[in-house]
């Protein structure tokens, strides 16, 4: 693998992790009443669509997009259950595990390429 599809896999491993801080603190900042998380979560939802950005320049969209919105929600969905003590019924794990199995088929597909990075 070359140096910038593992920099472009890293900026979206970056997106997904900013994305779940965004979250989780959008939670925490109890409607924008608590300054500190409130702060974060906006700083990270920017940090998110700014990793993502250079993410896009050598992951395709539709794997990018894939992996990003499902490794978040599942990470989302477990830790809520562990800070904020989040229920999910067996049927929602379910709907997690599925998430996750849908991430994987989509990264598992061949003969997709890769936009060439741009040199400008």
């Amino acid at each position: 693998m070359s140096a910038a599809r593992v920099r472009g896999w890293l900026c979206l491993a970056a997106t997904v992790v900013l994305e779940v801080v965004a979250t989780l603190t959008l939670k925490a900042s109890h409607g924008f009443t608590v300054p500190l998380p409130s702060v974060v979560s906006v700083a990270a939802y920017c940090g998110t669509t700014v990793m993502l950005a250079f993410a896009l320049k050598v992951v395709p969209v539709s794997v990018a997009y894939v992996v990003w919105t499902g490794a978040g929600t599942a990470a989302v969905a477990l830790l809520a259950a562990v800070l904020f003590a989040d229920r999910l019924s067996p049927a929602g794990w379910g709907g997690v595990a599925l998430v996750v199995v849908g991430v994987m088929l989509i990264n598992a597909r061949r003969g997709s390429r890769a936009p060439e990075e741009h040199t400008q």
